[in-house]
């Protein structure tokens, strides 16, 4: 049971690391591109006066600056800390119902630990494998990017964006932790779930807090593990296309 926990905590560690390094990298080439496309069309404006779609449309691309930074980016944030929580469940190991039932002398222990790690290093390739299926995740991360424009960088990351998040959904059912909207103000009373409901801010004292909601969090409604074949390579995330003429 120790060992398990330690292995949760740390691949769970792992995989933060991962999904945040990656969503940084998505951040800044999204926040990059808009600012470097604003200085160019700011740039033109300037040059020519007395053509107004030049001007217009420099002021519409700054307010789309300001919109990335306050709405767009903790969706984006909200959506890899839901890939970060798939991946971290898929790999946690849980005993089955029937097992619980069992006496214990009953219950079917694996025949070597690498045998368990095994299988979770399948599954978590498996994950990989769906992602990279339907939004090309791998592809993207692998590719040079220095030699593409900002227009079509930013075109692919909305692609993969919503093909991944098509992966997310299907083993996935996210709902709320508050059904309350964010901004609202809450009262939390004495024996409120501290592990469901993080406090920030000038917290002191003891309950009841009341504070503003700044995040309703997120909780899975079901969780739904992807079957894997007993006779593929484990190591294999994609297979290699052939076409034949």
């Amino acid at each position: 049971m120790d060992a398990e926990k330690v292995f949760s905590r740390r691949s769970l560690g792992i995989i933060l690391l991962f999904m945040g390094v990656l969503c940084l990298l998505i951040l800044t080439l999204g926040y990059w591109g808009i600012g470097h496309i604003s200085v160019r069309l700011t740039a033109l404006s300037s040059a020519h006066p007395d053509i107004a779609d030049f001007k217009a449309v420099a002021n519409w691309i700054s307010d789309a600056k300001c919109g990335f930074i306050r709405y767009l980016s903790p969706m984006i944030a909200a959506g890899f800390a839901s890939w970060s929580l798939l991946l971290w469940l898929a790999i946690r190991r849980k005993p089955s119902k029937l097992q619980t039932d069992l006496p214990q002398s009953q219950i079917r222990e694996p025949e070597n630990r690498l045998d368990r790690e095994q299988h979770d290093k399948r599954v978590f390739i498996h994950l990989l494998s769906m992602f990279q299926r339907e939004g090309r995740l791998l592809d993207f991360l692998s590719e040079n990017i220095d030699d593409y424009e900002d227009a079509q960088i930013g075109a692919a990351v909305r692609s993969i964006h919503e093909n991944c998040n098509k992966v997310t959904l299907k083993y996935l059912s996210l709902q709320p932790v508050l059904d309350q909207e964010e901004g609202q103000t809450l009262t939390l009373q004495k024996g409120f779930d501290t592990a469901a409901v993080k406090l920030v801010g000038n917290v002191a004292g003891e309950p009841p807090f009341t504070g503003v909601i700044r995040h309703k969090g997120w909780k899975t409604a079901k969780l739904e593990l992807p079957t894997l074949s007993a006779s593929q390579d484990a190591s294999l995330i994609a297979p290699a296309e052939v076409e034949i003429s």
